[in-house]
């Protein structure tokens, strides 16, 4: 029976460098991005195309006529597929999964560890700015940080029926200002206990 950590995580938090480290601890497969690259594959789009229609929730009025018949929106069909091949993924081999909606896409499967990683808001900015170097932030870091979050929130309440950040979903959640290796032992410890 396979076993899996499903990471979810405030924007600047680190959660995939502590998905990473958790992975090399537990010698698991990482998926993250990977499966959004295979749901373009799969959908025949370019991966930036699809990248972008997976961090938006659909408008829910842009379904087209193909065919005769009618077609999801792109965002719609973006994550139908990626919700496919998540679980494909983990009903095929233990694994850690990055992607802010896979706690709610297995939760009908047993042996799931559900983490959703925060910390506080300078914390992230300061990761964003100095670690992540990212060149959208501009000058204004922390309201690019919060729009980041807000796109997660927006896109994970569309798709589930969950709240995004809501702790009851998850079966841990970290600050990782404790430390990114500190929190990677944290969870694998907590994972063989499954």
């Amino acid at each position: 029976m396979t076993k899996i950590i499903t990471i979810a995580r405030e924007y600047g938090s680190g959660g995939r460098l502590i998905a990473q480290k958790t992975a090399e601890l537990l010698d698991l497969v990482y998926y993250d991005n990977q499966i959004i690259d295979l749901a373009a594959q799969e959908l025949g789009f370019d991966i930036r195309t699809i990248r972008k229609a997976a961090e938006e929730k659909s408008s829910g009025f842009l379904y087209t006529m193909s065919g005769g018949s009618f077609q999801m929106p792109l965002n719609d069909q973006v994550f139908a597929t990626q919700s496919k091949i998540i679980r494909h993924l983990a009903s095929c081999d233990s694994c850690i999964i990055v992607n802010g909606c896979a706690d709610y896409i297995l939760e009908d499967f047993d042996q799931v560890l559900k983490v959703f990683i925060h910390a506080p808001i300078q914390s992230r900015a300061r990761r964003v700015k100095e670690d992540y170097k990212e060149p959208q932030a501009g000058n204004n870091v922390l309201k690019y940080v919060k729009s980041r979050d807000k796109k997660r929130e927006n896109y994970y309440n569309y798709y589930t029926t969950n709240k995004w950040g809501n702790l009851k979903n998850f079966d841990l959640t970290i600050n990782s200002d404790l430390g990114i290796d500190e929190c990677a032992h944290i969870i694998a410890e907590l994972y063989k206990k499954l």
